[in-house]
């Protein structure tokens, strides 16, 4: 009796295996889509690469970015997530961005000059972009990571500055020595920003006070983006680059403006 109490109980056990995987390998359709396009994407700007046309591969890894920002919101709305969906994007976030971002460092900035060097910056973004998604994946593992805040520059964003920092310095003509040297100096500043603890918010949780508001500067973002792209990219990207210091000041002003009313109702509450 007891052994047949024990086998019903490992069948038991074995089932809810059974059905947590299963669940586990759920495949929501329509974000994956965005995820497979975030990796064709990503694929396409590496052929570019390859061949030097450098502009048209930042065009595509910024649309590449588009995508990774869209499935997880889909996925979202559509009450849709997944293990598999997660653990799928990071793996194409991985490829997408960390390592076209790498071959985009070294082609662009180091392939006529200074090569061996440029190996070992191109792997440093590479690696520092892993670790990032590593960390992300943990912290979310584990529930301990906020819902609006990042820790440490996304890697999307990451990929994209540095193609930002490609089209800025297409647009100025310098010897490729000096260039080689900012590019270098540029890719680990955003190699340290993913790795280091610096909060980011996210654009998809940025609250406004008016909802009409925050579609208009949407929709001025997204004509801005595709009109004119060449300046929209890198103007966006420094923008959000320098976000965590321009809440920081929002942060310490608004505490400040709040005791300073404090203080005044204080003082006039006598008087009434």
């Amino acid at each position: 009796m007891a052994k047949k109490s024990q086998i019903m109980e490992k069948k038991r056990v074995v089932g809810k295996k059974k059905e947590k995987i299963k669940r586990m390998m759920t495949v929501s359709f329509l974000p994956s889509v965005f995820t497979t396009a975030n990796l064709f994407l990503g694929f396409l700007a590496l052929l570019q690469i390859i061949k030097g046309n450098f502009l048209i591969a930042v065009y595509l890894i910024t649309a590449a970015a588009v995508m990774d920002g869209f499935d997880g919101t889909i996925a979202r709305l559509m009450k849709s997530e997944s293990e598999f969906g997660f653990h799928l994007d990071s793996l194409v976030d991985a490829v997408s961005f960390g390592l076209v971002g790498a071959m985009l460092v070294y082609f662009f900035g180091f392939q006529t000059y200074f090569p061996q060097i440029g190996k070992v910056i191109s792997f440093v973004f590479l690696s520092a972009g892993v670790f990032r998604l590593a960390r992300f994946n943990v912290l979310k593992d584990a529930n301990a990571g906020s819902t609006n805040i990042f820790i440490g520059l996304p890697i999307p964003i990451a990929c994209v500055a540095i193609g930002s920092g490609v089209l800025i310095l297409q647009a100025y003509q310098m010897p490729q020595r000096l260039q080689a040297l900012i590019f270098a100096a540029y890719s680990i500043l955003i190699s340290l920003l993913m790795i280091s603890n610096i909060p980011y918010r996210t654009v998809k949780k940025i609250a406004f006070r008016n909802n009409l508001r925050q579609l208009f500067v949407m929709a001025f973002c997204v004509a801005f983006l595709i009109m004119y792209p060449y300046y929209a990219i890198p103007l966006l990207t420094i923008s959000y680059l320098m976000s965590p210091l321009l809440f920081l000041l929002l942060v310490k002003k608004v505490p400040a403006a709040e005791k300073t009313n404090e203080q005044d109702g204080d003082t006039a509450a006598p008087d009434g």
